[in-house]
């Protein structure tokens, strides 16, 4: 499968990958949704849920370095798999060639350190990190949609 462009992949062998990329997509996409219902993609969100509140009605306590331990430990290790797979696949594609290829591969590695340690800095140094995280994790789920859509377009329309 690693030498093959993925047109040129056996009908099964699409299927499988095709059913993979639909639910990893419907996966994130969750995930993604968690994130804007819990923090609205604002950064007053996201100091709001690390730092905590003095709400009466809606108090949220401030995340404790256990908690940011394993927030880190199981998004890292979690998103670290999503990426090497979609990255693999996306490997085969020939719509997009060459240094764009080759970030759109590299960036989210870069972008989940940044983000899972950011939220650290967040709680510990300043809030302002808050645009830190914000600006990695976009990158982060840009080259995530971009690298699923080429690969559901490549395996869907284009014909070998």
């Amino acid at each position: 499968m690693l030498n093959s462009k993925l047109p040129e992949l056996e009908k099964n062998t699409k299927s499988i990958i095709l059913s993979y990329l639909i639910v990893l997509g419907i996966g994130m996409t969750f995930g993604l949704s968690y994130v804007y219902l819990t923090s609205e993609m604002q950064p007053s969100g996201m100091v709001e849920r690390y730092l905590g509140n003095n709400d009466e009605w809606e108090p949220k306590l401030a995340k404790t370095l256990m908690d940011l331990v394993s927030h880190a430990h199981d998004h890292i290790t979690m998103f670290s798999i999503v990426f090497l797979s979609l990255s693999l696949i996306f490997n085969q594609t020939s719509t997009i060639n060459g240094s764009w290829k080759r970030f759109l591969i590299i960036e989210p590695f870069f972008s989940i350190l940044i983000t899972f340690t950011g939220f650290f800095a967040l709680r510990y140094i300043s809030s302002n990190f808050a645009y830190i995280i914000m600006l990695s994790s976009g990158l982060m789920y840009i080259a995530f949609y971009v690298m699923l859509f080429v690969c559901l377009y490549e395996l869907i329309f284009i014909k070998n």
